[in-house]
């Protein structure tokens, strides 16, 4: 198998007394899709959040490029590689083509560049027909397909999905997956928490159970 991007070793964290997670070791590899499900309260956006830097665990040591690091020094690098993706969608008001292009403000593209890819953005999630419409004034599903593009269009190394269908009908959710299958075949490893697992039939290559504060791989 290919070298893992990242390796997360022992994760731990606790509220209020509460191991939430216990030592909990995963890792993430390019072209993979990980699929954790579990019950309402078991850690699974910690978890994200914690993969994600924006969530400090007690514990972590974390494997990059062939050494061991504390998840307090190496996560100030790591994390510009990483996109986290919350289950409600926030966006900017303005257009959907906006919303898609403004991660892309600070690249060096040119103009050109950028609008091939917005375009190709909006093809691949199926929203060139609302590319013009206000973000905002949309359905809950559409505006998930938004957030979701326009963090696909910057090309993490690792793409954080939380519940990132819960709020689709299935046309939506059919485009959805398909963006994540294009963003795999590009070397992006995801990581998906989900309560409907039948939904990324074809698109996961792990799953694991979160249970006690362990992952357990069905």
């Amino acid at each position: 198998m290919t070298e893992p991007l990242f390796v997360f070793h022992g994760i731990q964290k606790t509220f209020a007394k509460v191991e939430i997670l216990r030592k909990v070791d995963l890792s993430l590899y390019p072209e993979k899709c990980t699929l954790i499900t579990g019950k309402n309260g078991s850690g699974k956006t910690t978890l994200l959040k914690i993969i994600a830097g924006l969530e400090k665990p007690e514990k972590a040591e974390i494997e990059f490029s062939g050494k061991s690091h504390s998840w307090e020094k190496i996560m100030p690098d790591i994390c510009k590689k990483i996109i986290y993706l919350h289950q409600q969608a926030f966006l900017f008001s303005s257009t959907v083509e906006s919303n898609i292009a403004y991660g892309l403000r600070f690249n060096t593209m040119t103009r050109e560049q950028r609008r091939k890819s917005v375009k190709k953005a909006l093809e691949l999630s199926g929203l060139t027909e609302f590319a013009k419409k206000q973000a905002n004034t949309l359905s809950g599903g559409v505006q998930q397909r938004v957030a979701f593009a326009r963090a696909c269009i910057l090309k993490p190394k690792v793409l954080l999905l939380d519940e990132p269908v819960s709020n689709m009908d299935r046309q939506s959710r059919e485009h959805a997956c398909h963006l994540m299958q294009f963003l795999k075949s590009t070397g992006t490893s995801i990581v998906i928490t989900s309560h409907v697992p039948q939904y990324f039939d074809g698109l996961a290559d792990m799953h694991f159970e979160l249970v006690n504060g362990k992952l357990i791989e069905t």
